[in-house]
């Protein structure tokens, strides 16, 4: 089995794949870094190549963590690597000025990926009574030159809490609609990254977007045809019924984590825990997927899907008005 998930903590509630260390309350960035297995450093070797002139040219260099001198990647000579603990003081006057309060960290894949996600201070919120959202703030990073650093927004449905949920489900996505920011591994990475504290403000607004299209979902009532409808949409197919994960998803529907078997809100998170919890029989295998994989395409998905619903709900009830409307003043122009 490969082992993606190599260090992490969680604070008081554990993640779903139950790995990591569980925190009682909030660390500070010092204890933070500690407690995730992050306390090591990027370490670069230059390669060195001899040019027509017999000058040593460098053209690349291997990226090795301090720790156990594994070689983590071999990237151009370039690459500026962001620090785990340059990663961990990006947070800190967040921290301070009592913004955001760290929720979890961790290392996957020996090192080659590693995230933090602060959760947003007192900005919970209520789809429905006793069903609350929570905002979180994710930065992720790549210490094997696969990926960019990453700052964005992520949701969490706190009756079925996990800690990514999915939040590098669409970044591409995301980034074009100005949700993320995505600072490459060069000379400017400091100076970039130190512009960005006004993100806390854009993730609150966000995540007020984000609710109010949960409402819709949630208020957005479900017929059996709308049912298979939105899976059909979800899972690609005509014919959801058909699919093998079908009887899970209405399952999931009807009695799933929070869920009543009414709403557009139940049928959107019957797939996240599908996809989240019963998706993959081995949890590594899950939670690649869910964070980097299929799942978390999949996921995204879901979403448009469900707000393609609400507007073709939407635009139906308001065409059916119109035309009430005009044949009410027909029936009043033949008297």
């Amino acid at each position: 089995m490969s082992h993606h998930f190599e260090s992490g903590f969680f604070v008081s509630v554990p993640a779903w794949h139950h790995l990591g260390t569980i925190l009682d309350a909030p660390p500070t960035t010092s204890e933070a870094i500690v407690q995730a297995g992050l306390d090591w450093e990027v370490l670069e070797e230059p390669i060195y190549q001899v040019d027509e002139k017999h000058s040593e040219v460098t053209l690349s260099k291997k990226l090795k963590r301090d720790r156990d001198l594994k070689v983590l990647a071999t990237v151009k000579h370039d690459y500026r690597p962001l620090q785990n603990q340059e990663a961990f003081r990006w947070f800190e006057p967040l921290i301070e000025s009592g913004g955001v309060e760290l929720e979890a960290a961790g290392s996957l894949k020996e090192g080659k990926r590693i995230w933090i996600l602060a959760k947003l201070t007192g900005a919970d919120t209520e789809i429905l009574q006793g069903d609350a959202v929570r905002p979180y703030l994710l930065l992720h990073n790549s210490h094997d030159g696969s990926t960019a650093v990453w700052l964005q927004f992520t949701p969490v449905r706190v009756v079925c809490w996990n800690t990514l949920n999915g939040a590098a489900r669409n970044r591409f996505g995301d980034l074009w609609q100005k949700k993320a920011i995505c600072i490459p591994h060069n000379q400017c990475l400091q100076e970039q990254l130190g512009r960005l504290h006004n993100l806390l403000s854009l993730t609150r607004r966000e995540f007020d977007l984000s609710v109010e299209e949960y409402k819709l979902m949630a208020h957005q009532e479900l017929t059996e045809e709308l049912v298979r409808q939105y899976l059909g949409m979800v899972l690609g197919t005509r014919t959801p019924s058909k699919h093998p994960a079908w009887s899970q998803l209405m399952a999931n529907f009807e009695s799933g984590r929070g869920n009543q078997g009414k709403t557009l809100w139940d049928a959107y998170n019957a797939v996240t825990e599908w996809l989240e919890h019963q998706r993959w029989s081995d949890p590594q295998a899950r939670l690649d997927s869910n964070w980097f994989g299929s799942s978390a395409r999949w996921r995204a998905k879901a979403h448009q899907a469900a707000i393609a619903i609400v507007e073709s709900e939407a635009a139906q009830y308001t065409q059916h008005s119109k035309l009430s409307h005009t044949k009410s003043r027909e029936s009043c122009i033949s008297y």
